[in-house]
């Protein structure tokens, strides 16, 4: 990870206790226009599509879209840490 500051999804929702998994609480942020879902074709299998989450919107407020090392040319979200109490509210409000 580039930033201290940040963390992934799932570490995040254990350190503050949130009874959320990542599933759930991405699948949260999507139906709350947090997160939208991109594509980019499969670097192994020609013809393949490949899907993953990005922040947008209101959703950059509360991370950032990192490149993923794994996975050139696609991201993974990365979390503020002082701003995921705020987050999670949100998520479990709207669970």
């Amino acid at each position: 990870m580039k930033n201290a500051g940040l963390a992934a999804l799932t570490a995040l929702l254990k350190e503050h206790n949130v009874e959320l998994s990542a599933v759930r609480a991405n699948k949260i942020m999507l139906e709350l226009g947090l997160m939208e879902e991109a594509t980019r074709p499969s670097a192994t299998r020609e013809g393949v599509i490949k899907k993953y989450k990005v922040l947008v919107g209101q959703g950059l407020e509360f991370g950032v879209n990192q490149e993923n090392p794994q996975s050139p040319g696609q991201t993974s979200p990365y979390y503020h840490r002082e701003r995921f109490p705020e987050l999670a509210e949100m998520l479990l409000k709207a669970k």
